[in-house]
């Protein structure tokens, strides 16, 4: 134990009081658990992956986003090839939409009151599972609608339960002040793989169908199943299971919703998912495939200009380590996300098309982790899960609302829908901002909460 100590204390002394600003019990807690040094300069760049379990994690997660999103294109060309309806491709939407709005915060509350890494194993397998019993429908023909619904809601739910954990995971792998480049570098894991993912997927899918795709994708969760049974880390006892679950959600929804800056950043991140992100659960194949003429593989490589944007976003961000003005990077990028839509709407042009993608992708992934990040970053550990769970709520409803896209489409014709429905998000943003003077002021806002937190923890 004294020895375990020493250690402990021999890694607070690698740096100076001058460059440890803030550091306080959250903070020792972290360090202790990582049993890690402080980043020598060969991580200068890349701070969180100096520490041992977040760079296994995230190894791990890189592996894994180069399979899992096969799924993406997996199930909307599988609806598409089955139906050719913009309406049951806005139906898939709802179906993953209606799985996380039940389960979404139920994954929240679970972070903040069990192991996380023990849960990640249970939900990785679970969807293990999952994926390989509709791949092997899939492959031996048994095409049954309702059923493939009923498969991809389960999966849907067992994604909603990972996603809350797997983010409140992560700031007990790194100390607070790397938090960002932490969120950076997930993103980067997990949106860079889409710059060459859809060109794979679209291509598999013409090679050997949606049901062998699906297959190729679970080798996404054995590649997590093993990182996370590398991990040093062990999860610690926590306040939130003496209480109900019900009770449990319940105070973290009010946490939020008294927390301005969370708030309204979250209601942001609805915004531009309601109206805007939408778009792509579903109805992005029936406008490759009706307005653009395009087969899958072809829209793989169309798509893949999508993943280039987020690419070049995630690594640029996690290169520059400590990242200042996350709030004008939500901000920015939320906007930008809107217009390059809009743009994307109205081009015919494939060049064009995927000028609009590049800026479309690279918009998206920098508000998303900027978002990502504040959040992170001035929510206590005691209660993160449950605050990471309320984004899901936004994702759930962009899902959901993609049904009433597709109705739309169907009604007025798909050239009509989506560069209305991209308009509609650009200036519901610009609303945000003329009236809500928290978000005009954010990253003033955020400094003043992160000092008076520094003043706060003891030395």
């Amino acid at each position: 134990m004294a020895t375990s100590a020493v250690k402990v204390i021999q890694a607070f002394n690698v740096v100076g009081p001058e460059n440890r600003p803030g550091f306080g019990r959250r903070e020792l807690v972290v360090n202790m658990q990582m049993k890690s040094s402080e980043p020598s300069a060969d991580w200068n760049r890349f701070p969180a992956l100096a520490y041992r379990d977040f760079r296994t994690l995230w190894f791990g997660m890189l592996f894994a986003s180069g399979t899992m999103a096969f799924q993406y294109y997996a199930q909307m060309w599988l609806i598409y090839s089955l139906t050719e309806s913009a309406w049951l491709l806005g139906a898939l939407g709802v179906v993953r939409g209606l799985a996380t709005l039940l389960f979404g915060l139920y994954g929240g509350a679970l972070a903040d009151r069990m192991d996380r890494r023990l849960l990640l194993f249970v939900t990785e397998a679970a969807a293990l599972v999952v994926s390989v019993a509709l791949g092997l429908m899939v492959v031996f023909g048994l095409e049954s609608l309702w059923l493939i619904f009923l498969l991809i809601f389960i999966g849907a739910a067992t994604a909603s339960i990972d996603a809350p954990i797997r983010q409140a995971l992560i700031p007990e792998l790194v100390p607070e002040r790397h938090i960002p480049n932490a969120v950076a570098l997930t993103t980067a894991a997990y949106m860079g793989s889409f710059a060459v993912t859809p060109i794979l997927a679209g291509f598999v899918i013409d090679a050997i169908g949606p049901g062998g795709a699906y297959l190729v994708s679970t080798l996404g969760n054995v590649g997590i199943l093993v990182a996370l049974a590398m991990l040093h880390y062990r999860g610690t006892p926590r306040e939130a299971r003496k209480e109900p679950v019900w009770r449990s959600i319940r105070n973290g929804v009010s946490y939020a919703r008294k927390q301005h800056v969370i708030l309204w950043v979250i209601i942001l991140t609805f915004v531009t998912s309601a109206f805007g992100f939408a778009l792509f659960h579903g109805l992005i194949a029936k406008w490759a495939g009706d307005v653009l003429g395009l087969a899958p593989g072809e829209y793989g490589m169309l798509a893949a200009t999508w993943g280039v944007g987020t690419l070049i976003a995630s690594y640029t961000l996690s290169y520059l380590g400590q990242v200042r003005h996350h709030g004008r990077i939500l901000i920015i990028g939320s906007l930008l996300f809107g217009l390059s839509f809009l743009l994307f709407g109205f081009a015919r042009s494939i060049p064009l098309v995927a000028i609009a993608y590049v800026i479309n992708g690279a918009a998206w992934t920098c508000a998303s982790i900027s978002a990502t990040a504040i959040v992170q970053r001035i929510t206590p550990n005691e209660v993160r899960g449950r605050v990471m769970s309320l984004f899901m709520l936004s994702g759930a409803v962009a899902q959901m609302n993609s049904m009433l896209l597709g109705l739309t489409a169907d009604w007025v014709g798909m050239e009509l829908m989506l560069p209305a429905t991209s308009f509609l998000c650009t200036l519901m943003v610009l609303i945000l901002l003329l009236a809500v003077p928290t978000l005009r002021q954010l990253d003033r806002v955020i400094d003043g909460i992160l000092v008076s937190a520094d003043k706060k923890s003891p030395t």
